[in-house]
């Protein structure tokens, strides 16, 4: 590996330990119950090196996520250039979404309400979110579908996602006909299997 390769990794680590470490902290302490040194401390890097990478503390805990992301983009499995866009944006959902990603996301929404200083960062870790998954999509398509189609797949798609994260959109079981459905305080876990599965389905349904 070359050198820009090596420091590359190293900043990539450095960077995880630094905000695994931050959104570790908060659950067990909460948002104020921990220092900036502390934080630094723990990840074993100086607090000089913390500012190299983060602003602040918020911006650190919701890094976790863009960090999980960004993993499940560039190590997504390579799929025949025939495959149907829409079971293309399957696969890519479900990589992104997978390996404790869902949960993540859910989590951070209750660290969130709260500490509602994390709202903000937060509310860009969604926006990343979709214009990740825009940009890919958009690669993927090339000339052969109308740009105006992806935007609007990855719309309904990212739409239900953030939904089911803010948890508006649970899957129900009692009403097999219509799976989604909508309710005022749903804490629900869901399966990545399971939220795809009814929203691929209602894609190629049309509805």
């Amino acid at each position: 590996m070359k050198e820009d390769g090596l420091r590359a990794a190293k900043r990539r680590i450095t960077a995880h330990a630094l905000s695994r470490t931050a959104f570790e902290l908060t659950r067990e302490r909460g948002l104020d119950g921990f220092t900036l040194e502390e934080l630094a401390e723990h990840a074993g890097v100086s607090r000089r090196t913390f500012a190299n990478y983060f602003s602040c503390k918020e911006e650190a805990v919701t890094a976790l996520a863009i960090e999980q992301l960004r993993d499940g983009i560039n190590t997504m499995p390579e799929l025949p250039a025939s495959t149907p866009l829409i079971d293309w944006m399957r696969t890519l959902a479900k990589h992104q979404l997978s390996g404790g990603m869902l949960p993540l996301l859910r989590e951070l929404r209750y660290l969130a309400a709260e500490y509602p200083a994390l709202d903000p960062y937060l509310s860009k870790v969604h926006t990343e979110i979709r214009r990740e998954a825009q940009t890919a999509v958009s690669a993927r398509v090339g000339e052969g579908v109308a740009q105006v189609t992806a935007h609007i797949l990855v719309g309904a798609l990212y739409g239900a996602l953030m939904a089911l994260i803010d948890g508006a959109l649970v899957l129900t079981k009692e009403n097999p006909s219509d799976p989604l459905a909508y309710q005022n305080d749903a804490k629900d876990e869901v399966e990545v299997d399971d939220f795809l599965s009814v929203v691929f389905t209602k894609l190629r349904l049309g509805f």
